[in-house]
């Protein structure tokens, strides 16, 4: 949705989201919300709707139900592509300054896991960073670091959610920020929200919004603010992890390599002179990274037509409605 400014509308930080109740960021408690008829109307698809992080623009009804009505500018999105649908964006957090990117020291450690995962952060408006979790059940951190920066040049940290100095260098570094933590299940993305709490907040308060019959349901995302002005917001395990658009700094390796292909337009598949392939035979490139950029590339194509096709459609409704 753009973002359309009204004055007489009040403006809330979206604070949980499911499916379609909200809670909003309140003076003395969560506000709940749903969105307007006319936003509904206007929305094209889930992207559209508000997501965590979100700031929106909102009206309270007779029963003191907040109608949201627009969203504003992102500053930032983290997303991906959607599971079970095809080439729609899954919003998985708003506005956030950094990205915190959790794998364990133990059986979860997988560099193409970690691939996946900075697939979607790279290019984005914010920083990440690369959690290595459980320490303290891990006699070789160093090496896991080592092996880490061989993959990647953003910060690494290997910390314990039992160690007090780690959890003061975590909070020093989201003090006043908004933050998001991504990975698996069972990486202890929970257990380190909890210290940093200094409760066990996400095991004990689970969020409930009532529907419209009265039934309640657990919110499975919240954004947490923390006492020293951070905001911390937590992701249920990712399984299936795919970028929605791919640029060349998501595989920037790749796109250097093909400075040196014989043809302007190779394609690095069977071309002579192809400098990618060359990499390949010469172990120089990894063929799974190779892969990986291939399978990318070709959803990237099909989901850029998808967002030509949306705003040729959005451009004709609206040209529909000023008529």
């Amino acid at each position: 949705m753009p973002d359309q400014h009204t004055n007489s509308l009040l403006a809330s930080q979206v604070i949980a989201v499911y499916k379609d109740r909200y809670l909003l960021e309140g003076d003395f408690k969560p506000l709940e919300a749903e969105v307007s008829g006319r936003f509904r109307y206007l929305a094209m698809g889930k992207a559209d709707y508000p997501q965590i992080g979100d700031v929106v623009g909102y009206h309270l009804s007779g029963d003191d139900l907040a109608i949201i009505e627009t969203i504003h500018n992102r500053k930032s999105v983290l997303e991906r592509l959607d599971v079970g649908t095809i080439g729609e964006r899954h919003i998985l957090a708003a506005n956030i300054d950094i990205c915190f990117i959790t794998l364990s020291l133990n059986l979860d450690y997988n560099i193409k896991k970690l691939r996946n995962y900075l697939s979607l952060t790279a290019g984005s408006q914010f920083e990440t960073i690369i959690l290595l979790t459980k320490k303290d059940l891990c006699p070789s951190a160093d090496a896991f670091v080592a092996k880490t920066k061989a993959v990647s040049k953003h910060r690494i940290l290997a910390v314990s959610a039992y160690d007090a100095s780690n959890m003061e260098m975590l909070k020093s570094i989201i003090k006043d920020k908004t933050v998001v933590f991504i990975g698996n299940s069972g990486v202890g993305k929970s257990t380190l929200i909890n210290q940093l709490l200094g409760e066990d907040r996400l095991l004990t308060n689970t969020i409930r919004i009532g529907d419209a019959q009265g039934r309640h349901t657990t919110v499975s995302r919240e954004l947490i603010r923390l006492d020293n002005g951070g905001k911390v917001i937590d992701t249920p395990g990712i399984r299936i992890v795919s970028s929605y658009l791919v640029s060349e700094t998501d595989f920037e390796d790749i796109f250097a390599l093909s400075e040196g292909c014989r043809y302007r337009d190779c394609q690095h598949q069977r071309e002579p002179g192809c400098r990618v392939q060359q990499a390949i035979q010469t172990g120089e490139l990894d063929p799974g990274r190779y892969q990986q950029y291939l399978k990318a590339m070709k959803q990237c194509a099909y989901n850029l037509q998808r967002e030509r096709e949306r705003a040729m459609i959005q451009e004709r409704t609206n040209s529909h409605r000023k008529a």
